[in-house]
């Protein structure tokens, strides 16, 4: 957030810059020193009071506020201001829930099929992200393939903590392997974060499938292209297989959790304190204070970290550490 978000353009951050400075101004030297007309000027100035940024001491003159006290005063109207938005938008969000509802109560079954063949990987997604939209309890996958892509993990985050926020349980299984790949181990940790549950089966025998509030299935045409096609499945008993196909996989799978991935990073007690105290503490002192030992080889620590992940600096390392879910 800039001070343009609090009403301050460039100009008028000027004079305050200067207002401070100068602590006591007048209209007449503020312009002269910034270069406006007088009637420009005391339009800025009028609006720094109206701020509460300034204070007219008399006719001609005007005192600079503390800014560690206005500019909190600005920030909390502000963030009154962003949390009354978020209550409507949350109202807005209850409303589509009741709409959906109304639509779902009055669709007729009839006119939809129990079975329906998809086409394409596009028209694939848009079916998967009606299904995701419309659940109203609970997601469960079987998902066999390999690492996940950026393009998929964009399109699927989205839709995941939506469903998510709206109080959808989501269960998913994939193969133990998956959680080599980095970035997916990150994209899975990140969904179990927010209260998703991820588990793990050993083996290559895991099927393809989606299922939405145990009513409908996604599962591919071709196993060994699922892109090309998909079927849609909402006749009752082939669904009720489905999900004992699932609860039986479900049962047999391995939780995923972030003890599992600290122990796949292979890092030391040393290594995972040095990345907590990163998190906490911005300067090699502290950090070194916080792990009894010198700076020089605290910074040591944190140099063999940076060259583990690849990182440029302390940030980044931090960053990258939670991405790969070690911390």
């Amino acid at each position: 957030m800039s001070l343009a978000d609090l009403g301050l353009d460039e100009t008028a951050e000027l004079a305050y810059r200067r207002c401070l400075r100068e602590k006591t101004v007048t209209v007449a030297g503020l312009a002269e020193s910034l270069h406006l007309d007088r009637a420009e000027t005391a339009g800025i100035v009028r609006e720094l009071v109206r701020l509460g940024l300034v204070r007219q001491a008399d006719t001609q003159t005007f005192d600079a506020l503390d800014p560690a006290i206005a500019l909190e005063n600005l920030i909390a109207v502000e963030i009154g201001r962003l949390r009354e938005q978020v209550s409507r938008l949350d109202a807005c969000r209850s409303r589509i829930r009741s709409l959906s509802e109304d639509f779902t109560a009055t669709a007729s079954r009839a006119s939809r099929p129990e079975i329906q063949h998809i086409q394409g990987i596009d028209h694939i997604r848009e079916k998967l992200d009606e299904l995701s939209f419309f659940a109203r309890t609970e997601i469960m996958g079987l998902q066999p393939g390999g690492p996940w892509t950026p393009e998929t993990i964009s399109a699927a985050r989205p839709l995941d903590l939506r469903c998510l926020r709206r109080g959808v349980r989501m269960r998913t299984v994939v193969r133990a392997e998956i959680l080599e790949d980095d970035r997916t181990r990150a994209y899975l940790l990140d969904l179990c974060a927010h209260g998703a549950e991820v588990r793990t089966a050993e083996g290559t025998d895991l099927e393809r499938l989606i299922l939405y509030d145990r009513s409908v299935f996604v599962a591919p045409i071709d196993v060994e292209d699922s892109k090309s096609g998909a079927v849609v499945v909402a006749q009752p008993g082939l669904v009720a297989s489905m999900v004992s196909l699932f609860e039986r996989v479900w049962r047999q799978a391995t939780p995923v959790g972030a003890a599992d991935t600290a122990a796949r990073s292979g890092l030391s007690t040393t290594e995972k304190q040095v990345l907590a105290i990163l998190c906490q503490a911005d300067k090699d002192e502290l950090g070194a204070r916080e792990m009894g030992v010198s700076v020089r080889t605290f910074r040591k620590h944190v140099a063999d970290l940076m060259l583990k992940l690849g990182a440029g600096n302390r940030f980044q390392t931090a960053l990258l550490a939670k991405e790969r879910g070690w911390i």
